[in-house]
């Protein structure tokens, strides 16, 4: 079997491990959040410090994301690609371990980041390679599920580790099996058959009748400045602000701001993530069928990803005025609703872009908006920090009200923007003009 030619097998042997790579993703991310507590007793790090500290992981986030996409992808295979991102984060983990040092600590954050800036656009880009662009849908979701399992058997089990081991031996265990990963996928990985073109069908024949080719390029300037691609910027960025800022400030919103152990906390987090898992597969599985049926795809992306961040941003305020399980179950909808635009995003962008240009725009778009992590992090702790050491409960109500209104804006820019059809008929007339142009 050649990297090029699918067997029954390997794609989803690749699919797999592309799942357990955002599952080893979301561990390393929150192992911070579950070490927040006794990390700020042991360290005397306050709220802001701590935001600050949290944010340093996206200082180079955004800018490795952006430059693999226009420099790396296309340029090297994906496999190494994956390879040398999760070496950067064992690298990151394992010196935490054997140091006390803030600086030690604010550094391995920044090279974390460093290398977790394009881990999920690469590895979706990865998996479209894979599979024929109507039956994306669902294995990008199991990919992003990863990010529901690293949340679910995170919480517990790095909660053990720290609370039996220390803090510390968190970091130890992320870089370990960070590069047990590296091991397998040596094995699997590969390119795959829609590495260099997808079925032109799927560009030549939409629903309305819209055609735009696979392979000729649009210009840069009309391809970036396109509303749907601006639609799908502002969307992605401002459903990233809680994505962020989750795995860092959720485990100590439960326990500072709503009173609960660091042993429960951890159970609880794995119990708010169990919603997201068949969230996104029945997100997913939908908007596949709705897609195979012929419905629009502004309907099943763009329509859709603004709905999830409406909720998302109304579950969140509804939180703040509740208590009790009620309040947990809006929580777990606040954290896990946004996660679907992850999925319906760069499957819009897929379904618009040519093939030679839809890494680029997917890894570039989905790095550059985790700049929004970076400002949500810092923000959430100054909100925080801002209340006071004796009103954090009121601090953490503040923040989580800031953070609604931002998903309450990427819901407006998905509504108003993002209309793939239309985007589609217009690359095409663009792609025509070029062609008849170049034959005269």
């Amino acid at each position: 079997m050649t990297e090029t030619t699918p067997g029954t097998l390997r794609p989803y042997m690749v699919l797999l491990m592309l799942f357990l790579f955002q599952t080893l993703n979301f561990f390393d991310k929150l192992v911070f959040g579950l070490s927040a507590v006794p990390m700020m007793t042991e360290l005397g790090i306050s709220p802001q410090q701590f935001g600050l500290i949290g944010s340093s992981f996206f200082l180079l986030f955004s800018i490795s994301g952006v430059l693999v996409g226009l420099f790396v992808i296309g340029r090297i295979p994906v496999k190494w690609i994956l390879v040398i991102l999760a070496l950067i984060w064992s690298v990151s983990q394992i010196p935490i371990f054997f140091s006390s040092s803030i600086t030690v600590l604010i550094g391995c954050r920044i090279l974390l980041g460093l290398g977790e800036g394009p881990g999920l656009p690469t590895a979706l880009h990865a998996c479209q390679n894979w599979f024929h662009p109507q039956r994306r849908s669902v294995p990008s979701a199991i990919v992003v599920q990863g990010i529901s399992v690293g949340l679910l058997a995170g919480g517990p089990i790095l909660t053990y580790i720290i609370v039996n081991h220390g803090w510390r031996s968190g970091f130890l265990f992320c870089g370990v099996i960070g590069l047990v990963w590296i091991a397998c996928w040596l094995m699997v990985g590969g390119e795959g058959p829609y590495a260099k073109e997808d079925h032109k069908a799927d560009h030549k024949a939409d629903h309305k009748g819209a055609v735009v080719s696979d392979q000729a390029p649009v210009p840069a300037r009309n391809l970036w400045l396109d509303p749907t691609v601006i639609g799908v910027i502002i969307m992605s960025t401002m459903s990233y602000w809680i994505v962020g800022m989750s795995a860092t400030w959720l485990p100590p919103f439960l326990q500072q701001g709503l009173g609960y152990s660091q042993g429960q906390t951890g159970s609880i987090i794995s119990a708010v993530y169990v919603f997201q898992s068949p969230l996104l597969l029945l997100g997913s599985w939908v908007a596949q069928r709705m897609l195979q049926k012929g419905v629009s795809k502004r309907t099943t992306l763009g329509s859709a990803s603004g709905y999830a961040l409406l909720i998302a941003g109304l579950a969140l305020v509804g939180s703040v005025y509740t208590s009790g399980a009620l309040q947990l179950a809006l929580v777990a909808i606040a954290f896990a609703a946004p996660s679907l635009t992850t999925i319906y995003g760069p499957i819009t962008l897929g379904a618009i872009a040519p093939a030679v240009q839809r890494g680029r725009l997917i890894v570039v778009i989905y790095s550059a908006n985790a700049i929004s992590g970076l400002a949500s992090n810092a923000v959430t702790g100054m909100i925080v920090q801002a209340a006071g050491p004796d009103h954090l409960t009121q601090g953490y109500d503040n923040a989580m009200l800031f953070t609604a209104g931002i998903l309450l804006i990427g819901a407006v820019s998905a509504f108003a923007l993002i209309f793939p059809e239309r985007t589609i008929a217009r690359f095409g007339q663009i792609t025509r003009f070029s062609t008849r142009t170049q034959e005269a």
